[in-house]
């Protein structure tokens, strides 16, 4: 089984995971993809152009010893996220292998074995075989308000580690309250898509009550 991992998220492969039930992960829609290997296994992030590099860099604890970092990323989706996060793994790692490709790729595979693929056959044969996180539309939301509206004190949004190498683990929490969130979107010049995203985790049961603006 393949198991999705959406934007924002990532997805743990310890060592030991070829002698469980997993064949790898599944990026659906790729912006940018962050593929680090270590000593004691891999991680892939599915990210987006506002997720913090410092956010991923701490995820590294889970590997051991990280060795490799593979980012691809799609043509259209060029940003200097992908160069901070190099700076940051040269920094605290130096001894680390980087690669960083440009790709005109829509999905992957990650195999346990490491094998990225972006062949359309093998990921049209692998959906056969894909799993999706339970509430993954809430998951989406959630991350998708975080991503609008990160914390000002903060400037970032937080890795969603959302599989383990065996499980889905819970929902990640919202970065602000509905409150916080309504005042940002009050006073962003543009407020549609802020005030859209809060109408979609309204309908998603995110939040209590209406705020008064979309009423």
């Amino acid at each position: 089984m393949y198991y999705e991992i959406t934007p924002d998220g990532a997805g743990f492969l310890p060592a030991e995971a070829a002698r469980m039930d997993v064949d790898g992960l599944y990026i659906r829609s790729l912006s940018i993809a962050y593929y680090i290997s270590g000593s004691a296994g891999a991680l892939l992030i599915n990210g987006t152009a506002t997720l913090s590099p410092l956010s991923i860099l701490k995820q590294v604890a889970l590997l051991g010893t990280p060795l490799r970092l593979q980012i691809i990323q799609r043509h259209e989706e060029e940003t200097t996220a992908a160069e901070k996060v190099k700076e940051l793994f040269r920094r605290d790692y130096p001894s680390i292998e980087i690669h960083h490709e440009s790709t005109s790729i829509d999905a992957l595979l990650l195999t346990i074995d490491g094998t990225i693929s972006s062949d359309p056959i093998e990921v049209t044969q692998a959906e056969f075989s894909i799993i999706t996180p339970p509430q993954r539309e809430q998951r989406i939301a959630i991350n998708c308000l975080n991503n609008l509206f990160p914390p000002l004190k903060l400037l970032d949004v937080h890795v969603d580690m959302q599989f383990n190498g065996e499980m889905y683990l819970p929902l990640p929490a919202l970065q602000l309250s509905q409150h916080e969130m309504k005042e940002l979107a009050q006073a962003q010049p543009r407020s549609e898509a802020y005030n859209a995203a809060l109408k979609i985790g309204l309908c998603m049961g995110l939040f209590d009550l209406a705020p008064r603006f979309l009423r």
